[in-house]
Order: C-alpha cells, then structure tokens, then sequence
C-alpha cells in the first residue's frame, strides 16, 4: 500500500464504513482521521456515497477479476467437483483478506436506507457476473436441455449457499476453515440437499 492522501482516504474510510456502517461515518470523522480538511476529499471523492461505491466497486471488481483469473476446470470431473474445486479457491481468496468480505456482509445485512436501490443494482450486477464465470470455469454445461439446467442451478445454488455459510463461520470466529472441514461439510451439505 502507497501512502498517498488518496491512499490513507481510502483504507481509513475503509475501516470506518466497516466498524461504523455507512450512517455512522461521516466525512467529518474521515477527515480527523486521515488529517485532512472536506475539500480534500472532495477533491477526490464527489461525495460520502462516491467514496462509499468507489470502496464497494473495487472490493467487488477484485473479487471478479480473481474468478475470471482461475482457469477452467478439468471437464472430466463432475459438475459436483469442480464446483467443490471452485468453492475451496472462493475460500483462499476470502482468507487472504477477511476484513474486505466483511465489508460486503454489512453492505448486504444492513445496506444503508438512503442508497438502497443502488445497493441491490450493483449487487445484481455482480453477482450475475459471477455467475457468468463460474459457468465458465466449471466448463460452461448449460444445455438445450431443462432437466440438465435444473440440476446445473440446483448444484450453483447450494454451493453458494454452503460458500456462503462457511465464509460467516470464518467471519464469526476469525478462524480459516481447515480443508478437512470444508471436505466434510461438503458431503454433509449435499447429502443433505
């Protein structure tokens, strides 16, 4: 990390939406904090919720281009393991820095009243990017037919949800999930469903 106005606006502005939420930081508590007046703020940011996106885009953008970075799985595995393949490669990239997951967690749990709407677009928007790319690297199986589509979003949608829940494990506890827990919970979750 530089250590450029710029820079020192963003991680402290970071912090706070993260520990405070977004109504509870305001400019002025980002300023006292990074040791600047507004308008050098303003300079960089037009206002709270465009430093707030600019955060919450590039979290995203970073997690996008991550998947996009993972090459296509081996087509002579399942379905079910290239999606257990994927979901281990989610959780390192998770690992490396939980506090930006974290950051999305609260946008989503309790997104802010006042900038809702844009909140749930640009939530669509990647999430339907992720799902474009996932497709991808686990070979792209969507088919003319619709039991075979049915079954492909069925096995998509329990692995995010497993994904999901293992992520809030790892948020609750600050812990890594260990391989063998993430090989168990995977047989239970899906003999389960």
């Amino acid at each position: 990390m530089e250590n450029t106005t710029s820079d020192r606006i963003y991680y402290t502005s970071f912090k706070l939406f993260l520990e405070n939420g977004y109504e509870a930081t305001n400019i002025r508590d980002i300023c006292n904090e990074v040791g600047v007046k507004a308008a050098t703020i303003y300079f960089y940011y037009k206002s709270k919720q465009d430093l707030f996106f600019y955060i919450y885009d590039e979290i995203c953008s970073d997690y996008i281009n991550y998947l996009r970075g993972i090459e296509e799985l081996d087509n002579d595995i399942s379905i079910k393991e290239r999606l257990y393949l994927l979901l281990k490669k989610k959780i390192e990239y998770y690992i490396t820095d939980m506090s930006r997951r974290k950051f999305i967690q609260r946008c989503h749990i309790f997104p802010p009243e006042e900038i809702s709407s844009a909140m749930r677009e640009k939530y669509k928007f990647y999430v339907n990017e992720e799902n474009k790319i996932t497709l991808e690297i686990i070979g792209n199986p969507q088919l003319e037919n619709n039991c075979i589509n049915e079954y492909i979003n069925s096995y998509l949608l329990k692995c995010k949800k497993l994904e999901n829940h293992l992520v809030y494990e790892m948020m609750t506890y600050n812990t890594k999930i260990s391989d063998e827990a993430v090989i168990k919970l995977w047989d239970i979750y899906f003999g389960l469903m």
